[in-house]
């Protein structure tokens, strides 16, 4: 790994236990195991390292995600419940942490979001990458619905951008409720949403 990708792998992963804002540079580059001239010769302070690592760690995530959703075999009722899993960092198949697929094995899903939240919150300037990022997600659910429309898994006459925007949205209200009310297992959250979705895009979730 370079040295850049060694700055934003060790911001990243103390972000994720103290929270950027209170993560110093001298912590990065001890984490890093880098000099302060390795840093500075890559970015011109902390908020540029962070710029670095939300565009490493979110955008490049979500190629990973296509990736691997385009890669898992089963019609659409199987491939949502796989994102399901895959959005609370579990490999449905083999039970495994799924950011294991992505070289960050360990990261506990919930602290991983609210990370993302709070630099959204907290950081404007980088809201715009959220927004590139939450259209693709979009897009690509999108591209899921017309999938099923032409192997005849969806009635024909559903939108596709409605369903997307449908499928988003409960995914987001999935995310959060299992972060900030973890009352409910995330298997009944999982099976009651599915069963929602499957209801409302005219699917049979018996087969």
């Amino acid at each position: 790994m370079n040295n850049k990708d060694k700055i934003a792998e060790a911001t990243f992963l103390l972000a994720l236990k103290y929270g950027f804002d209170n993560v110093s540079l001298k912590q990065i580059q001890e984490a890093a195991d880098v000099t302060t001239g390795a840093v500075y010769y890559h970015f011109d302070n902390k908020n540029d390292i962070l710029k670095y690592m939300v565009e490493l760690y979110l955008l490049n995530e979500i190629d990973n995600f296509k990736k691997i959703v385009k890669n898992y075999k089963g019609n659409i009722i199987e491939k949502l419940k796989f994102v399901f899993y895959y959005h609370t960092c579990l490999d449905i198949e083999s039970n495994c942490n799924i950011f294991e697929l992505s070289d960050k094995d360990g990261v506990d899903y919930k602290e991983y979001y609210l990370l993302l939240m709070g630099i959204y919150h907290q950081h404007p300037e980088l809201r715009e990458t959220y927004h590139e990022l939450n259209l693709k997600i979009f897009n690509f659910y999108k591209d899921l619905i017309e999938e099923s429309k032409k192997n005849k898994e969806i009635p024909e006459d559903i939108n596709s951008e409605d369903a997307a925007l449908y499928i988003f949205t409960i995914f987001m209200g999935f995310i959060e409720l299992s972060i900030i009310f973890p009352h409910f297992g995330l298997e009944k959250l999982i099976d009651l949403n599915l069963n929602m979705i499957c209801k409302n895009l005219g699917l049979d979730n018996n087969k």
